[in-house]
């Protein structure tokens, strides 16, 4: 059961730590590309 746990855990913030960046990063795009 803990190792289950962990591994959503560990999932969320894989998921997290890649989805976070990516409208910063079309943000910065936008303001900087123009």
């Amino acid at each position: 059961m803990m190792r289950l746990e962990e591994n959503a855990m560990g999932r969320g913030i894989l998921l997290w730590l890649l989805g976070v960046p990516i409208p910063v990063i079309i943000l910065l795009w936008l303001f900087f590309g123009h």
